[in-house]
């Protein structure tokens, strides 16, 4: 089926963009309100998403959700623009608040909305994500009138389908990945309607667990309520309006005082996914975009993505501007939090039927570790062009890759079924200036590792390590983060499945900084039965013993691995991070380990000189794999190489909390 371009431009710009073009925006003095209530009811709208988040957080059942935050929750206008979210919420979610209420709207009108309706909606085609991220989505009103709209989401740990968990990476069409969800209102008057979710209770696993989850969802979306109305009572309903508004406006000018620093020009980039595991020959997917800013107008253009595969990899529109906003928001976090003055600036351009706008009954449970995850990359890097030439602790390799692992059986302990969800964290990426931070996912800003006692306790799992990956990072002059590594044991039969990418195309590095180490599951290490699941193992069938060796991938390095101090790479061996050997490999640097439970570890100077040398002449090897130099990432180079003390203020000044 032939494909046609599809060109999107945000909702038309304000009087504040088209003054921007000709002098440089200011930042407060168009704001047409008291300043003081102006800034009161800017951070109450992000206080209340907050307070909601930390609700979910407390109350849901699933420890996914609970601990590891895989929730978000934000405050929208009547007619679905986004005015705030939480400071920890999943950038994932960010760009499906919008559709989810436009959408809504669309299919159930205003007018038929009554105090204490509360709708459930999840379809990637329409919301974004996928149909795990289940949305509720409460009108607000104050008096007669809907003032505005909460909308909440929590990732369902199971949403039915044939594989538990939902993700299913051989799945060729949606209807292979568990029940997707129209706008319903599930909530009449503030009471569940039991008919309703007992069709949605039948098809998905757990369900008990997912009544659970989504009380929780229920009581955020009602905080989000009282403190929108009492704000309402206490400023008025116009007010309220203005302050949307002058948020939108005041980001805006934000935003076009950043963009006119920036030089001009185009700039291009792609990343691959592994495989499209369900096509022949199992090629590559790419995502490729062309950047082109002019004075305070960005543009993304998507339409030289690869096409839509068979498996699950690709997404919906919406998603694909998730992605780009993650990306962009990274770059510039002092903008945050995301709300309709930036959506409205960003140009972003696709084209039906590839693998970033993928087309129904596509599959898309794996959007996160598939497309989302290489458009956020490939759009950083767009932005390292002009951002490296004037701001250059802005310029960010790849980091570290989702992974979703999902078990399913009867657990012996509690007699129930259950399912279990975790996700890979691991390497982030390289600074222009500092290493990056190991074992840990900021990317997304909310997630946190799971500690492995609290699985232990809710699955039928035994954890044997859980541990930093020695030699997983993206070496570097500034090394990536290392990756997470763990080994469980299941304790009965389970369904196993995974649903990951970044084994052969791993996280890329930077201006002479090498590709982080690769993804990887294996099975029965060490053993006769031992073998490589790969990221796509699909409905494994593990026996109770079976041992899972889970490692997720590095961050990418920045600037030439022989800059690094020797001393530095000397501190790494000792603390266990890189081995000896890698030491040598990568950096040149050569260690002799006199004593090693005394820490006594020395620099071979002499070997070392020879050793550098030898790579120099040697050089790394191109390609995109693990601990390659990857061939479009080494021309990205900055301006100078930006000191601590340089960087400090800005930091300081522009990363929120959770970032």
């Amino acid at each position: 089926m032939a494909t046609t371009a599809k060109k999107i431009v945000q909702r038309g710009k304000s009087q504040a963009a088209a003054a921007a073009s000709k002098e440089k925006p200011s930042h407060a003095a168009d704001i047409g309100m008291d300043l003081i209530t102006f800034e009161v009811l800017r951070n109450a709208f992000v206080a209340a998403c907050y307070e909601a988040s930390t609700t979910i957080e407390r109350v849901a059942y699933h420890p996914v959700v609970g601990m590891g935050r895989d929730r978000s929750n934000a405050l929208l206008t009547r007619d679905g623009r986004l005015v705030a979210h939480g400071h920890t919420d999943a950038a994932a979610h960010y760009a499906s608040f919008g559709p989810s209420v436009t959408e809504l709207i669309k299919s159930i009108p205003l007018e038929t909305m009554k105090p204490g309706d509360t709708f459930l909606f999840s379809d990637p085609y329409r919301t974004g994500s996928h149909v795990n991220d289940t949305r509720l989505i409460r009108p607000i009103f104050h008096g007669k009138e809907i003032v505005a709209f909460s909308c909440t989401v929590i990732h369902w740990a199971d949403m039915g389908g044939p594989m538990p968990g939902t993700f299913n990476p051989e799945a060729t069409t949606c209807y292979a990945e568990g029940i997707r969800i129209p706008p319903i209102r599930l909530y009449k008057e503030d009471k569940l309607d039991e008919e309703l979710f007992s069709m949605i209770a039948i098809n998905i696993r757990s369900s008990t667990e997912r009544r659970a989850d989504l009380q929780a969802q229920y009581e955020a979306s009602k905080l989000i309520d009282r403190r929108v109305k009492e704000l309402c009572e206490r400023y008025g309903k116009d007010t309220l309006y203005q302050a949307f508004e002058e948020q939108f406006n005041y980001t805006e000018r934000l935003m076009l005082a950043e963009l006119a620093q920036l030089p001009d020009g185009k700039w291009e980039f792609e990343d691959f996914g592994d495989q499209d595991v369900m096509s022949p020959g199992k090629p590559p997917i790419r995502v490729h975009c062309r950047m082109t800013k002019s004075g305070t107008k960005i543009t993304f253009d998507w339409t030289g993505c690869g096409p839509q595969p068979r498996g699950s990899w690709g997404c919906s529109y919406a998603t694909l501007t998730g992605g780009n906003y993650l990306g962009f928001m990274i770059c510039f976090p002092q903008l945050f939090p995301l709300n309709e003055g930036i959506i409205r600036n960003i140009e972003i351009i696709s084209t039906k039927g590839t693998c970033v706008d993928v087309t129904e009954p596509a599959p898309t449970t794996g959007y996160a570790s598939g497309a989302f995850d290489k458009i956020e990359a490939v759009t950083i890097a767009c932005l390292a062009g002009p951002l490296g030439k004037v701001q250059p602790w802005r310029v960010y390799p790849a980091a570290v890759s989702l992974t979703n692992l999902c078990m399913g059986g009867f657990n012996p302990r509690t007699k129930k079924d259950f399912v279990q969800y975790t996700y890979a964290v691991g390497g982030e990426n390289a600074r222009s200036y500092k290493d990056g931070k190991s074992l840990i996912f900021m990317r997304f800003c909310n997630a946190r590792t799971i500690p492995q006692e609290l699985e232990e306790r809710w699955f039928p799992v035994l954890y044997t390590r859980y541990e930093a990956r020695p030699d997983s990072c993206g070496h570097g002059e500034f090394r990536g983060g290392f990756a997470l590594l763990r080994e469980l044991t299941v304790l009965t039969d389970v369904t196993m499945t995974i649903h990951g990418d970044r084994e052969k195309f791993t996280p890329f590095g930077l201006s002479g900084g090498l590709n982080g180490g690769g993804c990887n599951l294996i099975i029965n290490q060490g053993t006769k039965k031992e073998f490589n699941a790969g990221m796509y193992a699909t409905g494994v069938e593990l026996k109770k013993g079976d041992r899972i060796f889970y490692a997720s991938s590095g961050g990418g390095g920045f600037g030439d691995p022989l800059s690094r101090k020797p001393q530095a790479v000397l501190e790494d061996v000792m603390d266990e991070w890189l081995s000896v050997e890698a030491a040598k490999e990568y950096y040149g640097v050569v260690i002799k380990v006199v004593d090693r439970d005394a820490l006594d570890y020395r620099i071979d100077e002499a070997a070392t000189r020879r050793a550098q040398a030898a790579l120099r002449r040697k050089g790394f090897k191109a390609g995109l794999g693990s601990h390659q130099l990857h061939p479009k990432g080494k021309l990205i180079t900055i301006g100078w190489t930006p000191t601590e003390e340089e960087v400090a203020p800005h930091i300081t000044v522009s990363r929120p909390p959770g970032w």
